[in-house]
């Protein structure tokens, strides 16, 4: 092999590694940010006063209740519909 070549060789080869550092000091950044953003949620549901663990325990609770909440005001409403039906019949 030529030396021309050797030289380019490392000359390609020095390109690429700095472009892999490049990328793997992008990815670190990005990294230690998601970290942080998921720090700082796990935070909030804590002070929330809800065990991040138990998220999904929490979910299905809050959508048990939702779900109750809107069949008592569906039954409520139609009550409502229904006396104000007969009041716009007399």
């Amino acid at each position: 092999m030529a030396s021309e070549q050797i030289k380019q060789r490392i000359e390609d080869l020095a390109k690429r590694y700095k472009t892999v550092n490049q990328k793997k000091a992008e990815s670190e950044g990005q990294l230690k940010a998601k970290r942080k953003e998921l720090q700082d949620l796990v935070t909030q549901i804590k002070a929330m006063g809800i065990d991040p663990k138990d998220l999904k325990k929490e979910r299905d609770r809050l959508e048990t209740e939702l779900l109750e909440l809107l069949t008592t005001f569906e039954r409520e409403l139609g009550e409502v519909e229904a006396a104000f039906e007969a009041f716009e019949k007399k």
